[in-house]
């Protein structure tokens, strides 16, 4: 007998083989039709139907697999119950009383061994019979035993177990059996052999011996294999019934594909019947030579005549375009043309036509027959659509693309000429403020008064457009010296300075002109507007409308800017950054309360780059908040490190203006905190007297900080213009004396610096002075009652690691003094 894998195989096999012939055949007789295969016509429903019958032949197996899991279960019952019924037999004969030391003629011991060889012989699949009991030390023995009447179980010897023997093997389903519950267990690697061990229990319900039965197989192999068979015939009606569905969907489809080809070649010979009928729905002209023949009413209407008198026109009058003259000669066959006809008013206007040729067998000659089709609407859009491609539709202006291909020309002109052409790129700085105090409508008013100031200045022959919101180009293609463009800059710059007057209202305005030429900055379009950009930037940051030529350290600046950039991403992500602390002190006890984090870069190649190299390129950027953000944290992880020793330290770092404005900096600081676990009172922002000009703003956020529960210093105090009126108003906790002040101790400005201690003592604030260097300046600032220093008279900024060696010796110092 083949083993169930095997014979599902063959039933795989056999399966597939029927797909593969009905494949074939459907398959001709579908060419035979149509010239095509089965998967032209029915791709998914093919490639459905594959998927189904392997997913049907894979799902088999586990369903073949669970009818005889059923099967089995059911076998298992059936023989837990016959094996039941025998020991519950055996408890009522009194198998309890025997025992190991029982004799062999004893009534009861006599009586068991018939009921054993009864039940072997009514159930031929029974091979062995035996009881077991346990001694009190735990050992089984053989009780009673009753073995296969050929002395043989599966083919093979059935070993005798004589009465009282031990027994020696162990097996969990024994175990079980003692503890009250029938167990089953497999002999052999083919589930066809069965041991059983069920548990007699006394009177009393506990157990007393395990009735052990070797029960053979062979029928329930039979079973077994009758599931097989069963759940393979299912299979194939699944399959059987599924593989006529889709042959029948396949009929389908081809039926309704050679009605289709049918049609369309029905189709076909209607529509060469039908062709001129067509040509009637736009003015159809039928002519011959320069006769026109036939027309219809749309083309009469078309031309502003009568039939009458369009049939005495020429076909030659009709055509206003001199790229065709004579339709009789011009126009291809089935070949559509643009070309510009006129009405018998004289209007001129643009239509689409199309020829074709006929035989006219009324007249025995062959004819042509034109259909025209006004496109004026159709034209009028595709203007409006290049003139929106090409031009700005606020200031009418040509815009960025049109502003490219003049200066290409320009330059092309320039270049066989040999003369100079310069570019301008303006920039009107107020645009932004007026669209936020007074709208985006009153902004685009004031943009086009200054577009008319600019145009009433440019020359007819230059060009003048707009390259995006408040930005501009004037092209002068033709230049003799510079003073040339720089009398025009001077020209627009003080017409820019006068007031605008809008709906009533005074607007200024002010330029920023950058400038480059051809051929000295640049042989195409491309370069000369991004250098005369280049140059505009530098005087972006200036409030006077002013101009300026490219040069090119202006190009090497701009690269080093992007470089550097760069390099400071990389940085960021290659952990370069590391921070120093300069230690402040308190100048009445000498004690460090607090650290200043200072940020350093040490380059991969360069080593050591100072600050004063990258932060202000970074704060250009916008990359300074990601990299305060990273000095925020590890500032925050470093010091808190150092509080158990140190709780009184606080940790001071520098706020950037764009990250000061940023709405998100108050989440930052609020979660750089949380995660860092570290206490708000000791860390201490410092931010530039500068950025608390603008007071309505930075007011609300110093609130915010506070709130948050840190400390907040003004830095480089004395060096910014703030009004001395709001300082007292500011919500801050100290105030930083710029290092300058400090160095003037000896000089005629002494008296500031003791002016401002007072100032920071009076609106209730400490008091730091930055730059102490010598031991003079810390007497004079210990005499004047500054509260805190720093500087490198105490010690420059130190590495993390070489700041713990300074605060333990600090410490230990301090220790020695006071003791």
């Amino acid at each position: 007998m083949l083993s169930k894998m095997s014979e599902y195989m063959l039933f795989t096999v056999g399966i597939l083989i029927v797909i593969l012939f009905g494949q074939q055949q459907m398959n001709r007789l579908i060419h035979r039709k149509l010239k095509v295969s089965i998967f032209y016509i029915a791709q998914r429903s093919t490639m459905l139907f594959y998927v189904f019958v392997f997913l049907l032949l894979a799902t088999g197996i586990w369903y073949v697999n669970g009818l005889e899991h059923q099967e089995r279960q059911k076998y298992e019952r059936n023989l837990s119950r016959l094996v039941a019924s025998f020991a519950a037999e055996l408890s009522q004969m009194n198998h309890q009383q025997v025992t190991d030391t029982t004799n062999a003629n004893d009534k009861t011991y006599l009586g068991l061994l018939r009921t054993l060889n009864r039940w072997q012989h009514d159930h031929p699949n029974i091979r062995q019979i035996y009881t077991l009991k346990q001694r009190a030390d735990g050992q089984n023995y053989v009780m009673l035993s009753v073995k296969a009447d050929d002395g043989k179980h599966d083919g093979q010897q059935v070993q005798d177990l004589p009465s009282g023997a031990a027994y020696q093997a162990h097996m969990p389903e024994l175990a079980q059996a003692f503890q009250g519950k029938i167990s089953i267990k497999n002999e052999g690697d083919l589930p066809k052999n069965f041991v059983i061990f069920c548990p007699i229990l006394t009177q009393q319900g506990k157990v007393d011996a395990v009735l052990i039965i070797r029960y053979d197989g062979a029928h329930y192999m039979k079973k077994m294999h009758h599931q097989l068979h069963k759940g393979m015939g299912r299979i194939f009606l699944l399959f059987f019934i599924s593989y006529i569905f889709y042959l029948l969907l396949l009929y389908v489809r081809l039926d309704k594909l050679s009605f289709k080809k049918h049609s369309e070649e029905v189709q076909r010979i209607q529509h060469r019947l039908k062709r001129l009928s067509e040509l009637s729905m736009e003015g159809m002209i039928i002519y011959s030579g320069q006769t026109i023949l036939e027309v219809n009413h749309a083309a009469c209407r078309l031309f502003g005549y009568t039939e009458n008198e369009l049939m005495r026109t020429p076909m030659e009058a009709l055509v206003a375009s001199p790229s065709l003259p004579d339709w009789t000669q011009s126009l291809v066959e089935d070949t559509t043309y643009e070309v510009h006809l006129r009405k018998k008013d004289g209007t001129i206007f643009p239509a689409e036509v199309l020829k074709r040729k006929y035989d006219d067998y009324s007249r025995s000659r062959m004819v042509d027959v034109v259909a025209v089709r006004d496109i004026t609407e159709r034209k009028k859009h595709e203007d409006r659509m290049n003139y929106i491609a090409f031009y700005d539709d606020l200031t009418g202006l040509p815009n960025k693309e049109m502003l490219y291909q003049m200066l290409s020309e320009k330059l092309t002109d320039a270049r066989n000429l040999k003369r100079k052409t310069a570019v301008m790129f303006m920039e009107v700085k107020g645009i932004k403020a007026v669209n936020d105090l007074y709208g985006y409508t009153v902004g685009d008013q004031v943009l086009l008064a200054s577009v008319a100031k600019i145009k009433n200045l440019v020359g007819e022959t230059d060009i003048f457009g707009r390259w995006g919101g408040n930005e501009f180009i004037v092209i002068l293609p033709q230049v003799d010296r510079d003073e040339q463009v720089s009398e025009l800059c001077q020209r627009l710059i003080e017409a820019m300075e006068e007031p605008l007057i809008v709906n009533k209202q005074e607007f200024r305005l002010t330029l920023k002109i950058g400038i480059s030429c051809y051929p000295k900055d640049g042989d195409n379009g491309h370069t000369l507007i991004r250098r005369a950009d280049i140059a505009r930037h530098e005087l972006s940051k200036q409030a006077i409308g002013q101009f300026r030529f490219f040069e090119k350290q202006m190009n090497r600046t701009i690269y080093e800017k992007i470089h550097m950039e760069r390099e400071l991403r990389k940085a960021l992500e290659a952990e370069e950054f590391e921070l120093h602390y300069q230690p402040q002190i308190q100048l009445q006890t000498g004690k460090v309360i607090g650290i200043e984090a200072l940020i350093r870069w040490k380059h991969r190649e360069k080593g050591m780059i100072s600050p004063n190299a990258f932060i202000p390129i970074a704060e250009e950027t916008g990359f300074i908040i990601s990299i305060n953000e990273w000095v925020m944290e590890t500032a925050c992880r470093q010091t808190k490190l150092l509080l158990h020793q140190y709780p009184s330290l606080s940790v001071s770092i520098n706020l950037s203006p764009c990250e000061f404005e940023s709405r998100k900096l108050i989440y930052k600081l609020a979660k750089i905190l949380e995660k860092t676990d570290f206490p708000p009172h000791c860390l201490d922002i410092e931010i530039t007297e500068r950025m608390t000009m603008d007071t309505e703003k930075a007011i609300p956020i110093l609130k915010e900080l506070k709130n948050v529960g840190v400390n907040v210093s003004i830095d480089d105090f004395g060096t910014g213009y703030s009004s001395l009126s709001y300082l007292k108003k500011l919500p801050i906790d100290r105030l930083k004396i710029d290092r300058s002040f400090v160095q003037n101790v000896q000089k005629e400005e002494e008296a500031i610096l003791p002016a401002i201690i007072t100032l920071g003592h009076n609106i209730g604030v400490k008091v730091l002075a930055e730059g102490v260097e010598t031991e003079l300046e810390a007497a004079y600032l210990k005499e004047k009652q500054c509260d805190e220093v720093q500087g490198y008279y105490y010690t420059r900024p130190l590495p993390y690691g070489e700041l713990v060696q300074f605060l333990d010796q600090h410490k230990q110092q301090a220790s020695a003094i006071i003791s």
